[in-house]
């Protein structure tokens, strides 16, 4: 009787021990499984959204504390936070804008007539001549380079440009007609900054006058190789300097030095310009004097490494031979304030 009674129990056990919750069970499961949600994504979720509301308020500050309208500052932010960077950065950095400004080409077609008006206002219309452009939409206007068109290159120029469209003068007979939606690539050289090269495609064409002026899509994948090893600096600095036949002890004693000015400047060299009349030729020694703040450079040895002769004066191109290290930074770091001086400039006003 003992026996039966204990089997009989293990078998209810087992009955309820494999039978399903039921229905108000699950439904009690679920309704604390929600409540734990809530609980803990509630001040998460409340706590993110009250992040993006106040850098949204601080984004529309900043965007009005730099003349932006209402209208401009929305179009920025609608795209600005999209983009994995502090949507800020947008109005101090020009690769960030040109990023957004494809986005709303792409996008926008509304958008696109306040991006003349924004580019103004963040003196985003012109880059300083050492920073490096990162669109097409930087180039200068009539700034001269080579069309390829089957491997011939041929003389053209920018001739006008939008914030959707590059328009391309050619000044050379092209080897063949260019069709429309095929792809063509521009070189050209920057001034003391970089060879450049890009592709892209020839939306339409039109001829101004007797010459053929192409449409090209804006693009921002630009090639760029930098010219020289180091920077030169545009600057106007006295200089004494003197030409040597040679560097023996007695030529540099015997130097006879003449006034000039140094027109750029880098950790490898400079240019020099005098209106002496002189008649340097390449491989020359010269040894030089001149001042960057309050350190003196004396008799630094350099040698001409080409010539430039004008009406009114001679200017050489002059390669440093013995520089030392210190000196070296002296000059780096002398660029690199002038580099920030000048930037600052560019961002909040013009040069006194």
């Amino acid at each position: 009787m003992g026996v039966q009674s204990a089997w009989d129990t293990l078998i209810e056990a087992s009955r309820y021990m494999f039978q399903g919750p039921s229905p108000k069970e699950i439904a009690i499961f679920f309704i604390v499984l929600i409540i734990t949600f809530l609980v803990i994504s509630i001040p998460y979720i409340w706590g993110k959204i009250s992040h993006m509301k106040e850098v949204e308020r601080a984004f529309f500050m900043r965007g009005k504390s730099l003349g932006l309208t209402e209208e401009e500052i929305r179009l920025l932010w609608k795209y600005a936070r999209k983009f994995p960077y502090d949507p800020q950065m947008v109005f101090e950095n020009k690769p960030l804008f040109e990023k957004i400004v494809s986005r709303i080409i792409q996008e926008n077609t509304e958008g696109v007539r306040l991006i003349h008006s924004i580019r103004a206002k963040l003196k985003f219309d012109t880059i300083p001549w050492f920073i490096p452009i990162t669109s097409t939409r930087d180039i200068d206007l009539y700034q001269t380079g080579k069309l390829v068109i089957d491997g011939v290159f041929v003389d053209a120029a920018v001739w006008d440009k939008t914030e959707t469209e590059l328009h391309i003068v050619v000044l050379q007979a092209l080897p063949r007609p260019v069709r429309t939606g095929e792809k063509v690539k521009f070189h050209f050289i920057r001034e003391n900054e970089g060879r450049y090269s890009f592709e892209t495609v020839v939306k339409d064409k039109y001829t101004e006058g007797d010459r053929l002026v192409l449409v090209l899509e804006h693009t921002d994948q630009i090639n760029r190789v930098q010219l020289r090893e180091s920077l030169r600096w545009k600057v106007s600095l006295p200089v004494e300097f003197a030409i040597l036949e040679d560097i023996t002890e007695g030529a540099v004693k015997n130097a006879s030095f003449m006034n000039g000015r140094i027109d750029d400047i880098s950790t490898k060299g400079v240019r020099i310009c005098t209106d002496n009349l002189i008649k340097p030729t390449e491989g020359k020694y010269v040894i030089m004097n001149f001042s960057i703040g309050d350190h003196r450079f004396e008799n630094v040895l350099g040698q001409v490494m080409n010539v430039r002769a004008l009406q009114s004066q001679v200017c050489m191109g002059i390669k440093f031979l013995k520089i030392s290290r210190q000196e070296e930074k002296i000059i780096d770091r002398f660029i690199l304030e002038e580099q920030r001086k000048l930037i600052k400039t560019f961002k909040i006003g013009d040069i006194k």
